[in-house]
Formats: structure tokens, sequence, C-alpha cells
């Protein structure tokens, strides 16, 4: 099964996330009863959180199309245009990493959001003239990992800017919970909380995590998912505790070898790791810093005292 169809269906379903769903159903009620477009809506946080999972319930829910776009595919004016042109009323219009937009275009975004209208200049240079082109009005939803990549200008264009954040081992739990009835996956309630134990609180590593263990059970005839099952599979996916993988350990490793009890800055860490500044950013250090393995401040980065304790109890080093 496709991870979208275990996407949930209504808001109800959505677990998680209580207060922006409260809004958002606030907005989409009051939109609907004034017969009028939904705000413009923009959502920020992790990946892996269910921004996507979010518009395509707006869109269920108010009943429109959804137009779904890459912002590193909105190069030109004209790729713009090739959109916000032939949709209907009241469609709804998602970019997704919309802080990829090519930075030329996104001031022609301005219009489009607040009038819904396009400002252009038709004809060559030295016999150019302005023409305004209208638009039918739309809702645009963006999605970003990035937030403080996105301007000002453009954020002030958004009804409602909502922040999706991190889950609990609750939440999780009851994620699963539901995905292993959805695929019939025979799993207690044990074994679920070690998988959410290696979610590292996002659900949607939570629901591959889940599948790769119902793979191994299939693949052993062993039926129902075990401990043991859990144990294995996990460590031939090279997961370590926490759900961390081969590329937190190296960074961690990178941090107690090169610069114990030092701080390292963002610069010289991407330059003596494989990995670039914006994998750092939102792929190896959020889990690293909600468990305190490493500390961030101004000065830079260092393993904790409780990064070390990890690694030794990993067995990747000896006191």
């Amino acid at each position: 099964m496709q991870l979208t169809e275990l996407r949930p269906s209504s808001f109800k379903e959505f677990i998680g996330q209580e207060n922006l769903k409260k809004t958002l159903k606030a907005m989409i009620d009051s939109a609907k009863q004034q017969k009028k477009i939904l705000s413009h809506l923009l959502f920020y946080g992790l990946p892996g959180m269910g921004k996507t999972t979010l518009v395509s319930l707006i869109g269920s829910e108010m009943n429109k199309k959804i137009h779904f776009i890459q912002g590193t595919n909105i190069e030109r004016k004209s790729d713009l245009i090739n959109v916000l042109s032939v949709i209907n009323e009241g469609d709804i219009v998602f970019i997704d990493e919309i802080h990829s937009i090519n930075k030329t275009v996104v001031e022609f975004l301005y219009n489009a959001m607040e009038d819904f209208v396009f400002d252009l200049i038709i004809g060559v240079e030295g016999n150019s003239r302005p023409m305004r082109m209208k638009i039918k009005p739309f809702t645009l939803i963006g999605a970003t990992t990035k937030i403080n990549e996105i301007s000002q200008p453009l954020k002030d264009r958004f009804g409602y800017i909502g922040r999706l954040i991190n889950y609990n081992d609750v939440e999780i739990f009851k994620i699963l919970k539901n995905t292993a009835k959805r695929l019939n996956i025979d799993i207690n309630d044990e074994c679920i909380e070690k998988i959410v134990s290696y979610s590292r609180k996002t659900p949607r590593i939570a629901n591959h995590l889940l599948q790769r263990v119902n793979d191994f059970a299939i693949s052993l005839n062993e039926g129902k998912i075990n401990l043991k099952t859990i144990k294995k599979t996990f460590k031939c996916m090279d997961l370590y505790e926490y759900g961390l993988s081969k590329d937190h350990i190296e960074y961690l490793e990178i941090l107690k070898e090169a610069f114990f009890e030092k701080y390292a800055s963002l610069f010289t860490l991407t330059g003596l790791a494989r990995f670039a500044k914006e994998d750092i950013l939102t792929e190896i250090e959020p889990i690293l810093l909600f468990y305190e393995l490493i500390e961030k401040t101004s000065r830079g980065r260092r393993i904790s005292s409780k990064g070390l304790d990890y690694l030794i109890r990993q067995n990747l080093f000896s006191k």
C-alpha cells in the first residue's frame, strides 16, 4: 500500500496538531458559510509532519480542486501564469517547498495573491506597454521546511501561518495503531511502543518503520510481529537508539573526535562532513537537539555529555 493511501480522510482522523486543526476548521467553516474564498495559508515544519496531508484535507472539506506544484519548478513568470490562468474560482494552488521559488518570480506572486491579477509588460524593449491580466480568485497554500528563507512581504500575504509542531509518543502510537489496522498487521502494543521509540517523533518515519518490520515478519514466516523481529529489522536497517541513522552517528563522532569540548561552526562542519548545510539543519540536528545529544549556541555546536553517553551505549567507543 502506498503511503498516500494511509493518509486520514478527515480532520477527525488526523492525529495531532490540535490547535492548528481547530484554526483551520474555523476558517473553513467561516469561508463556506459566507460563500467566500478560503484565505491563503502557509504551513511550516520539519519533513514528514503532515503538511501535504493537511492540504488534501482542506481541499476535501472545501470541495475544491487542488493544483500541486513544486517550488523548484517555478523558475519563470510564465510558470506561474500557466498554472493560475487555467484555474477555476476557489481552486486551491498548493506550492510545496515554496521557499525554493525563483526569487525574481516571488514579487510577481504578490498581486496575484492580493488582487488576483498579473501585471505584465507586453512587447519588446522600446515598444512595450503594461497590461493587467485578471485571474480567477483562488487559495494559495504554501508549505516549507525553511520558513526563514521566505521574505516578509510574501509572509504578510498569507491569512494564516501555521507551524506543525513535534508529535508526542502517544500521538505516534495512535497513528501506528491506525496504520496497523488499515494494513491488517498483527502487532501488540509493546511492539508498537518499540517502533514509536525509533520513529524520531515523525509520522512518516513511523509508518515506514512499521511496514519494514512487517516485511521482515512476512519474509521470516513469523506471522505476528515480535520484539525479536523488530530488533532484527532495525539492525539490518542500521538504526540506532531513538531511530538515529549512520548519518547521525557520523555527525556525533565528528563532534567528538574533532571538536571534543569545543564548539564547531556550521561552516566548519560542512567542510569536514559529507553533509550539506540544509541536511544538517533539517535532517540531522533536530532529533539530536531533541534528545540533548548536542548543544547548539551562538558559538556553534558541540557534543553534550548525553551525546557521549549515547555513543558509549551503542558500543561505538569506550570511556
